[in-house]
């Protein structure tokens, strides 16, 4: 990270680095594809770079429950003789498995993405599952029939349960479906959020601005100390996540806009609406230009930038600096015996 902020020209070098105390186990979101060998089912994470699944039994970046789910579900898929999707002849039915998993309910999500309407042997591979693990809240059923990489192609609808799943964060309740955004450690994502409110150390009478705020978790973390939050995301379901999330916590300050923050910061500066402080939590992408000039036009005197890829963060920071100071960057180990880190950024605005 020091050496991309170098790069990038920025004068500022990371001050601490927030290692995980639960170093394994920790994965609450879990993808696997399915493959045979000798003709017995297995299933398993894919090889870098490519599609080719490996069996990755007992996978200690997953939790021990979530393990056995996975080959209890591939067990099945050989005895109920469910035929597996080929990406070459684009022929079979199961393609992957999605699961969510919550430390604090120990409730599950599993969501079976399928390359047919037509599934044979759904009814009782669910029934199966569903006594094997009684901790299962909800099973989606979301087709893919397209020649892509992308494994979800729609938020797909319930089969059993209600299609969503809790959990506690920051002592507030949470309940987000198969493809609402939710950091993936647990523990670690409490550090986060409990850095951003450090950092921007809201006052009573501020007004904070919460940007790609999906189901509007860094938000409500932070709105006991804010006069209000106001939260933007261009998402509906998850925006529908956020209302619901809002009033199961009794959030009386807090405001969710299904819309392109870009173009609400514009409106908002338009019509010189108060912001005082902005935090993003952009995709791996990171932000734009656009955003970014929207930001200027908006004038809080703090941001908080939230990022998963140092890269595009440091090329964003770049064009932050026209008319802001990075003050402060730490790190968060989100996932832990891997490459990627989470880096947590205070700006400060630097008036001409």
């Amino acid at each position: 990270v020091n050496a991309l902020l170098k790069k990038h020209r920025i004068q500022a070098k990371v001050s601490n680095t927030h290692m995980a105390k639960q170093d394994t186990h920790y994965r609450n979101k879990v993808i696997v594809g399915f493959a045979k060998q000798k003709g017995k089912v297995f299933a398993g994470l894919y090889a870098q770079g490519s599609h080719r699944v490996i069996h990755t039994k007992n996978c200690l970046m997953q939790p021990k429950r979530v393990n056995e789910l996975i080959e209890y579900f591939a067990y099945l898929v050989q005895s109920m003789k469910i035929e597996l999707y080929n990406e070459k002849t684009r022929t079979g039915t199961l393609r992957h498995v999605l699961i969510r998993y919550s430390q604090s309910t120990n409730q599950m999500l599993v969501m079976i993405v399928s390359a047919k309407r037509q599934f044979p042997s759904r009814k009782n591979l669910v029934k199966a599952l569903t006594k094997k693990f009684p901790e299962i809240r909800s099973i989606l059923f979301s087709i893919n029939d397209r020649n892509t990489s992308v494994v979800v192609e729609d938020v797909g609808y319930p089969i059993y349960g209600d299609g969503f799943i809790s959990d506690t964060l920051c002592d507030l309740d949470f309940t987000y479906s198969a493809s609402n955004f939710y950091q993936i450690h647990h523990d670690q994502c409490e550090v986060l959020y409990a850095l951003a409110n450090q950092f921007l150390q809201m006052k009573p009478n501020e007004v904070l601005l919460d940007t790609y705020c999906g189901i509007g978790t860094i938000g409500m973390s932070l709105a006991k100390d804010c006069k209000q939050v106001i939260g933007v995301e261009i998402n509906k379901q998850s925006i529908q996540s956020a209302k619901y999330n809002q009033k199961r916590n009794n959030m009386t300050n807090m405001e969710f806009v299904c819309a392109d923050s870009t173009k609400f910061m514009k409106e908002a500066a338009i019509h010189h609406q108060q912001v005082d402080a902005l935090i993003l939590d952009p995709p791996r992408a990171g932000t734009t230009k656009e955003f970014i000039e929207s930001v200027f036009m908006l004038k809080p005197k703090k941001v908080c930038y939230i990022s998963c890829d140092p890269k595009t963060l440091a090329r964003d920071l770049e064009l932050f600096q026209k008319q802001y100071k990075v003050q402060r960057i730490e790190l968060v180990d989100m996932f832990p015996y891997t490459k990627h880190v989470e880096t947590i950024v205070l700006m400060s605005r630097v008036e001409k």
